[in-house]
C-alpha cells in the first residue's frame, strides 16, 4: 500500500502558508549561483507566539496519542534557506531568529516528551561534507531525491536510538524492499520557485538530478496494491508526496509497510492530519506510529492562522478538542446518554431515512446538559452515488443554536465510525442536530455519549 486518497478538496503545490508579503515583493528569491529560494521561510522574532501555539498543540496531541496507544514522531522539515545560506543573497541573510528557531522548536517538543527526528542536523551536516549532493532542488523549495532520502534515513536512525520506539518497531512486521538509483541524472520538472520570481528575472535551464525507485522485494513489483494494513502512517505536506520518493524512501529505510498521506500548502498540516484521523484507514485500523511531517516554516501558522483560506482555518482550541476525541479508541461513558427523537427516530439510539433532502435533519436529545468534555460515538451510513458528504451540526442550548459547523463523511452506503466533538469551551449543551444534506438513504445508529480526560478539555 503505497498511498491513500482521502475525501480532501484539490490542493496547490505551492500557496501562500505564511503572512502575505508586500505586493512588490516576489516570493521567489534569486540568490547566489542559480539558487532560488522561498520568500515564506523568512520569519522573526514576531511570529514567537504563534510558533508557540503550534508547539503547544503537538504536545497535547502528542499525550492524546500516547494514551491511547499510538507514537507521535514530529519530522519538521528545515528552512533551505537555513541549510544552503552560504547562497542566500546578502540582503536577505537569515536574522538570529530564524538560525535557531528550529532547535528552540525542538528541545520545546522535546522536553515535553514529543518524539522528535532533528532534520535540521543532520541537513547542516550532509551539505557540509558532502556539498555536492544537493538535499534540496536548487529551483524548487522542495527536497531532492538525495534530500528525502536523507530525511528518512534520520528517522530510521532516530527510532533506532530510542530503545522503546525501537522495541515497538521491531513488533510491526518487517518487508523487505530494495532501491536502484538511476544510472544518469535527469531533468527535472520541479521547480515551483521559478514561477513566482519577479519581473525580468533570468530564464533557468533544467535542473538535473539522480533518482531512485524503490521495490518491494518479496514481489519484485512496484510498491502498489498491498493488501496488508501498514502499522506507520505517514501524514505530511507536499514534501511527502508520492513524487518526492520520500514515502518509498521510509519504506526502504525501515523495511517497514507504511500508509502515506500529504496535503497541499493551501489545507495545511492541521486539516490534513485531522482528515485521516476522521478516515476509516485510521478509525478502524490505528497504526502504531505516526510519522507528521511538516515544514519548519508552516508552525508559525497554527490552525488559526489569519491568512489561511476560511474553509481550512479553525479555532486552535476546538481543532485539538476534535482530532483528541479522533483518537480516543475506548469509549469512557458520560454522565447523560443522548436518544433520538422526531423525524428518522427508529429507536433512542438509531435514525433512518429511506432519502433525505437540505431540510431534513436528525435530533439528539441529551438526558441532561453535558459540556465541551463529552464526545458523540456513533455509526453513519450514508448513500450519495459514492461522494462525498457535507453533514452540517448544530449543537443547541434549549431552543437556542449554540454553533453550527460541518464535517464530510464517505457516502458510499457503508458503515462509518462518527465521532463528533462539541465546540470547545462550551457549556449546557441539550442537544445536537445533524443536517445530511440530500442522500439517497441515511442511518445513525449505536449512539453513545463518551467523556474525554479532563486534562484534554481545558
Amino acid at each position: 500500500m503505497a498511498s491513500l486518497t482521502l475525501t480532501l478538496l484539490a490542493t496547490s503545490a505551492v500557496c501562500m502558508s505564511a503572512a502575505p508579503v508586500h505586493a512588490e515583493e516576489a516570493v521567489g528569491i534569486i540568490g547566489k549561483n542559480d539558487w532560488l529560494f522561498y520568500r515564506h521561510e523568512w520569519a522573526n522574532s514576531a511570529d514567537m507566539a504563534a510558533t508557540n501555539t503550534s508547539v503547544d498543540l503537538i504536545k497535547s496531541f502528542s499525550q492524546a496519542l500516547q494514551e491511547n496507544g499510538i507514537t507521535l514522531v514530529v519530522a519538521m522539515v528545515p528552512l533551505k534557506a537555513r541549510i544552503y545560506q552560504a547562497y542566500v543573497p546578502e540582503q536577505n541573510k537569515l536574522n538570529p531568529y530564524m538560525a535557531g528557531n528550529y532547535q528552540r522548536m525542538a528541545q520545546a517538543l522535546s522536553s515535553a516528551g514529543v518524539k522528535v527526528v532533528d532534520l535540521n542536523t543532520s541537513f547542516l551536516q550532509s551539505a557540509k561534507n558532502r556539498p555536492d549532493k544537493h538535499l534540496y532542488f536548487r529551483l524548487d523549495s522542495h527536497w531532492t531525491p538525495t534530500g528525502a532520502l536523507l530525511a528518512a534515513e534520520t528517522v530510521a536512525s532516530s527510532i533506532d536510538a530510542d530503545a522503546a520506539m525501537k522495541n515497538q518497531l521491531r513488533q510491526i512486521p518487517a518487508e523487505k524492499y530494495n532501491m536502484r538509483w538511476s544510472e544518469q541524472a535527469i531533468a527535472t520538472v520541479s521547480r515551483d520557485l521559478v514561477t513566482q520570481l519577479p519581473k525580468g528575472a533570468p530564464a533557468y535551464a533544467p535542473e538535473y538530478v539522480l533518482d531512485a525507485e524503490i521495490t518491494k522485494a518479496s514481489s519484485g513489483s512496484n510498491l502498489l496494491g498491498d493488501a496488508s494494513t501498514p502499522m506507520i502512517s505517514l501524514v505530511g505536506s507536499s514534501y511527502s508526496k508520492p513524487w518526492t520518493r520520500f514515502p518509498d524512501f521510509l519504506k526502504f529505510a525501515l523495511q517497514k509497510d507504511v500508509l502515506a498521506i500529504a496535503v497541499g500548502a493551501d489545507q495545511g498540516s492541521w486539516v490534513g492530519m485531522e482528515t485521516y484521523l476522521r478516515d476509516d484507514a485510521f478509525q478502524n485500523t490505528p497504526p502504531k506510529f505516526l510519522i507528521w511531517e511538516m515544514p519548519e516554516r508552516d508552525m508559525r501558522a497554527p490552525p488559526a492562522f489569519l491568512y489561511r483560506e476560511a474553509r481550512y482555518r479553525s479555532d486552535n482550541q476546538e481543532w485539538l478538542q476534535r482530532v483528541s476525541t479522533m483518537v480516543q479508541m475506548q469509549c469512557r461513558p458520560a454522565a447523560a446518554s443522548a436518544k433520538f427523537t422526531g423525524p428518522g427516530a427508529r429507536e433512542a439510539q438509531r435514525a433512518q431515512f429511506a432519502r433525505t433532502s437540505a431540510s431534513d435533519y436528525a435530533s439528539l436529545q441529551f438526558s441532561q446538559a453535558v459540556d465541551a468534555q463529552d464526545y458523540l460515538l456513533a455509526s453513519i451510513s450514508a448513500s450519495n452515488n459514492n461522494a462525498a458528504q457535507n453533514l452540517g451540526l448544530e449543537v443547541m442550548k434549549g431552543d437556542a443554536s449554540a454553533k453550527k459547523w460541518n464535517i464530510t463523511i464517505n457516502a458510499d452506503g457503508a458503515a462509518h465510525t462518527l465521532k463528533i466533538a462539541l465546540p470547545a469551551g462550551g457549556k449546557a449543551y441539550t442537544a445536537l442536530k445533524i443536517w445530511p444534506g440530500e442522500t439517497a438513504g441515511l442511518t445513525i445508529s449505536d449512539v453513545k455519549l463518551c467523556r474525554l480526560p479532563a486534562h484534554m478539555s481545558k
